[in-house]
């Protein structure tokens, strides 16, 4: 069994994941999908145990990022790209503020 130990934030203690020799090889190619980047703790541990069975990370996929903290900057050195579908840029009173990025031009579709 693979295992990294972790500080989870959610949970407030340190944890530890488990991943069966059984479920990765060093032929796999590896994209990791969780559903909160927040320190980035827990997709580095996972990273961790891809590199110690020998397999590939070819990305991070997340739900929903926190950029107001340190998570993107913390998976920055491993050298794989992270995608997030939703960022927050603040959450303030019960008010979360999302990152605005530029996307596809609604009434360019509405035309086609």
């Amino acid at each position: 069994t693979f295992t990294a130990s972790y500080s989870s934030k959610t949970v407030g203690q340190k944890r530890e994941l488990l991943v069966s020799k059984n479920h990765i090889t060093p032929e796999d190619r590896i994209l990791i999908i969780d559903d909160f980047l927040s320190s980035g703790s827990s997709q580095e541990a996972l990273l961790r145990i891809v590199s110690d069975a020998g397999a590939e990370t070819v990305g991070i996929g997340v739900l929903l990022e926190k950029v107001y903290e340190s998570g993107r900057k913390a998976l920055s050195g491993y050298d794989v790209p992270v995608e997030s579908l939703v960022r927050v840029a603040s959450v303030s009173d019960g008010v979360m503020t999302l990152v605005e990025e530029e996307g596809f031009d609604d009434e360019e579709i509405r035309k086609k």
